[in-house]
Order: C-alpha cells, then sequence, then structure tokens
C-alpha cells in the first residue's frame, strides 16, 4: 500500500513538472511577454519566432424563435391568458353549481351529551325539569340526537332553468373574455416581433448611411485641399451636421431594440438565450379585400362583440329568475330524525314527542313562499336595468368594431 502511495506521489509530481515546462516554454512567445523576443535563440543558435497562443474562442449563439414560436410561448405563458383562464375555471363552477344546488337544499345536525337518570311518563313524572340542570355526576349515561331534513323541488316557476341558463351566458362571456385577451397579446407580439426587426435594418441602413457620410466629407475634404472650386467648405459642414444628426438618432434605434427585446422575453416567458432570426422586413403577401367583408368578418369573430351578446343573453336569464322569485316553490319535504338517550325512560304514547328516545321520518308535499313581493318587483326592474345596459354596450360594441375596420 505504501509503495502505491509513493509511486501516484511520483507520477503527480512528474505531470506537474511537465505542465510547468509547457507552461515555461509557452511564456516565451506569449503575446503578454513584455520582453524583446528577438534576442531569444533556439538550441541552434537561431532566433525563435514568436508563435501565438492557442486559446479557444467560445462563441455562443443565441437561440432564434419565429414569429409562431413566439406566438405559441405567449399562449402558453402571458400572464394576462393565465388570470383569464383563471376567471373562466370560476364561472365554470358556478355553472356548477347552478346545476346541483335546487336539488341539495339539505341540512343535518348532531348532538352528543350525557343525561342523568329520567324515570316517568308525561302524566305520572318521577323526575323533575330541574334534573336536566346537572349538579351532580352519579348515574349519568350518554345521550346522541341526529336529525336530517331537506326538499326536493319539483315545480319552481322557472327559477332553475333560469339559473342555469344565466351561468351558461356567463361561461360564454369569459370564453371570449380569454380569446380577446388571447388576441390582444398576439397582437403585441407581432408589434415586438416586428418592430424588433425594424430597428435591426434601421442600424444596417443607419450604418451604411453613415459610410457613405463619411466617404462624401473624406472627398469634399480633398477636394478643398486640391483648390476645387465646385465645392466649399458650406458643403462639407452641412455633410458633417447630417452625420452628427444621424448618429444623435441612432440612439433611438438602439432603445427601440431593446425595448422590443425585453417585450418578447417578458410576453413569450423566454428570459435568457433568446432572440429573432436576423431576417430583412417584407412587404405583405396578402392583398386587402373590400371594407364589406371584414365589417361582417368583426361582426361575427371579434370577441367584444360576441362577449356583449353573450352578456345580453345572461342579462335575460337574470331578469326571468328575478320574476320567478315573485312566485313560490312547490316541493317534497323529507326528514328523519333520530334519539337515544338509555338513561331516560322510553315514551310510547302517541301523543307526547320523546325528546330522548325517538326514531321517525316524514315526507310530504309542501310550498315555500317569500312573501317579500315589493321588493321583489324592484328587483326586477334592476335586472331590466342592467339588461338595457348590455344592450347598449352591445350596440356600442358593433359600432366601435366597425370604426376601427
Amino acid at each position: 500500500m505504501r509503495g502505491a502511495r509513493l509511486s501516484r506521489i511520483a507520477l503527480f509530481l512528474g505531470a506537474l513538472s511537465i505542465s510547468a515546462g509547457t507552461v515555461s516554454r509557452s511564456a516565451l512567445a506569449g503575446p503578454f511577454d513584455l520582453d524583446d523576443d528577438s534576442d531569444k535563440t533556439t538550441d541552434g543558435g537561431e532566433p525563435s519566432a514568436p508563435t501565438p497562443a492557442d486559446a479557444p474562442v467560445v462563441t455562443v449563439h443565441m437561440r432564434t424563435y419565429t414569429l409562431a414560436e413566439c406566438l405559441a410561448l405567449a399562449d402558453r405563458n402571458h400572464p394576462n391568458l393565465w388570470a383569464a383562464r383563471a376567471r373562466l375555471a370560476w364561472v365554470h363552477g358556478q355553472l356548477e353549481e347552478a346545476k346541483w344546488i335546487p336539488y341539495w337544499q339539505w341540512s343535518a345536525n348532531a348532538t352528543f351529551g350525557a343525561l342523568p337518570p329520567i324515570t316517568g311518563t308525561a302524566q305520572y313524572t318521577a323526575s323533575s325539569a330541574q334534573i336536566l340542570n346537572l349538579s351532580y355526576l352519579d348515574g349519568l349515561q350518554p345521550y346522541f340526537h341526529f336529525d336530517i331534513g331537506g326538499v326536493l323541488p319539483l315545480y319552481t316557476f322557472g327559477k332553475i332553468d333560469a339559473g342555469r341558463a344565466a351561468a351558461q351566458a356567463q361561461v360564454r362571456v369569459f370564453e371570449w373574455d380569454l380569446e380577446k385577451y388571447r388576441q390582444q397579446t398576439r397582437m403585441d407580439v407581432r408589434r415586438a416581433y416586428f418592430g424588433l426587426m425594424l430597428a435591426r435594418d434601421a442600424r444596417y441602413l443607419v450604418d451604411d448611411i453613415s459610410k457613405k457620410l463619411d466617404k462624401a466629407i473624406h472627398d469634399v475634404a480633398e477636394k478643398l485641399a486640391n483648390g476645387d472650386k465646385s465645392v466649399d467648405e458650406a458643403s462639407e459642414l452641412r455633410l458633417e451636421v447630417f452625420r452628427t444628426q444621424l448618429l444623435a438618432r441612432s440612439g433611438d434605434v438602439d432603445k427601440g431594440e431593446r425595448f422590443a427585446l425585453a417585450a418578447l422575453k417578458f410576453m413569450t416567458g423566454v428570459q435568457e438565450n433568446f432572440d429573432i432570426p436576423d431576417e430583412p422586413l417584407k412587404p405583405p403577401t396578402v392583398p386587402l379585400t373590400s371594407v364589406v367583408r371584414y365589417l361582417g368578418a368583426a361582426r361575427l369573430f371579434r370577441p367584444e362583440v360576441n362577449m356583449a351578446r353573450a352578456g345580453v343573453s345572461a342579462r335575460k336569464s337574470q331578469v326571468d329568475l328575478a320574476r320567478a322569485r315573485l312566485f313560490p316553490d312547490i316541493g317534497i319535504g323529507l326528514g328523519a330524525s333520530y334519539s337515544t338517550a338509555p338513561s331516560a325512560v322510553i315514551q310510547n304514547n302517541a301523543w307526547v314527542v320523546d325528546p330522548f328516545n325517538r326514531f321517525g321520518y316524514a315526507f310530504g308535499l309542501g310550498l315555500r313562499w317569500n312573501l317579500d313581493l315589493l321588493p321583489g318587483q324592484y328587483r326586477v326592474e334592476q335586472a331590466e336595468s342592467q339588461l338595457e345596459e348590455a344592450r347598449a354596450l352591445e350596440r356600442l360594441a358593433l359600432g366601435g368594431i366597425a370604426v376601427e375596420v
């Protein structure tokens, strides 16, 4: 073991000496050697030629994203779309609630406790009511009570259908709300993408014009030096002013590029190693058609118009729901109750409801009516006002879309 360790140490020292010799030889002709290498000679007596260090050149290429990839990433990562999807999930939950809540008007309760011995009957009692106020612990035994009850609606004068229709229309509103934010995001991505391409094209244009201005200034200076009367100093000064203004405006190009690149990174969610292809802007290839076609398409497919239509439908259903609430609900009432207390004597009298030991159930046809008719009428008027507001917003959406087209 000791010999193996010594051999490993010897190999390490040998490698270290070889690497030190390599470093010393490379330092003779390194780019940072301050000595005059002209006097340095090789073993043959001739001066050695300087050799540049073979340092590796690391080039990091940014990944480029096309417009289609930027749009797909924005659809996946933009915060506005995440918020719109969350709102849509919320109204879907409200729709499921509207479907099930009329049939789940049930309640249940349970009681646990302890009772002292209670004897006798309702007519010949041997225990007074004061015994229920516990003052001693002798003879206590457990007590349990449970009851459940609810109503199954049979006819509600349209409350269930109106509530469900309003919830469904609200889902459509938020579906088009999601589509509205999606289209806005895609428009912003296109604006930033083409703005970045424009900034880079402008930079190339600035560089080209700057080179031509420098050449023109140089030519004018040579002609002035040679005594050429076709030019004067004003021409040279005018060209220098143009070049100065161009250089001053070139900062706007850099600012626009940085803004567009930052916007694309934010909207796509890609914060590092992001770039777009270095391609020149191209004119659109799709020709414009008649304005009537665009007006018809906007009325059919614009999210704002469809949101307004769904809003009108939801408000109509809410008016129907407010009117239906003026009428009663007819349904079947169901209930069951169970109590047990071993310390209390069971009462077997039909005219006496035993609160401690009993099991019973009941069902029957019933009617429930909230007689707030006057406030209910004003709730109907409120719903009608909201419906009129939704119709006005629909007209605003149609007119505004036409103006935009």
